[in-house]
């Protein structure tokens, strides 16, 4: 396995020159992880920098009644618990594997040893932490303003553009294809509703789109409709 095009490959990265990034993949370690698989568990140590090559992630936080509230989906080219292993703080969540997954994983002490000496890594730190903000804050305006019904738009809606892929419809159009596999339970943990409500929206979804539940994912058959739910909460 070629660390180094790996990582030349993530976005995290691609304002780091190859003298700063080459000797840092040695210090890299590939691991795979199966469907179902912790990649780490809340409260363990977060001493490790992660990023996603393959698969999907969910990262999880178990409330008192025993309830999986899904915090996060994240999936290729995208960094995870990043926030923790700075701050030199617990997970404070958990992180399990949606399906089987890639990920090259880097000691902190190695990573911040180079971070130190050179000013793009340190940014690329600084851009990714940013950006968690960011989604946060997003997080609790879609919870707060946007109906149910909205924020499963607006959860398909980036599922569509990070992991869709082109696909051709029965009926010769084309559609997009989302590769995951998601449970009513997971639905309704993202989005912050029963499980009945969950079931009630997919139905309707199923029965006049703009999407149908497949075996191992999602068909978004109507793509102007669903940006038209997804925008409507702004």
């Amino acid at each position: 396995m070629n660390k180094l095009a790996l990582l030349r490959e993530l976005s995290f990265f691609e304002n780091v020159p190859d003298n700063v990034l080459a000797p840092l993949a040695d210090y890299f370690i590939s691991r795979r992880y199966e469907r179902g698989d912790y990649l780490w568990r809340e409260g363990a140590t977060a001493s490790n920098f992660t990023f996603v090559i393959e698969g999907q992630v969910k990262v999880v936080k178990i409330r008192s009644d025993a309830r999986e509230v899904i915090l996060g989906i994240f999936g290729p080219d995208e960094a995870v618990g990043h926030l923790a292993v700075y701050k030199q703080i617990p997970y404070p969540a958990s992180l399990i594997a949606l399906e089987d997954t890639l990920v090259l994983e880097i000691f902190r002490g190695h990573f911040y040893g180079t971070i130190q000496r050179h000013t793009p890594l340190l940014e690329a730190v600084l851009r990714n932490m940013m950006a968690r903000n960011h989604d946060l804050v997003q997080r609790m305006n879609e919870v707060t303003v946007c109906s149910a019904e909205q924020r499963l738009a607006l959860i398909f809606s980036k599922f569509s553009e990070s992991v869709g892929k082109r696909v051709k419809l029965d009926d010769g159009t084309w559609g997009v294809f989302i590769d995951l596999p998601l449970s009513r339970n997971d639905i309704c943990e993202l989005i912050n509703v029963r499980v009945e409500t969950a079931i009630r929206l997919m139905s309707k979804w199923n029965k006049e789109g703009p999407m149908r539940t497949e075996k191992r994912g999602f068909t978004v058959i109507d793509a102007a409709r669903l940006e038209a739910l997804a925008t409507s909460c702004d």
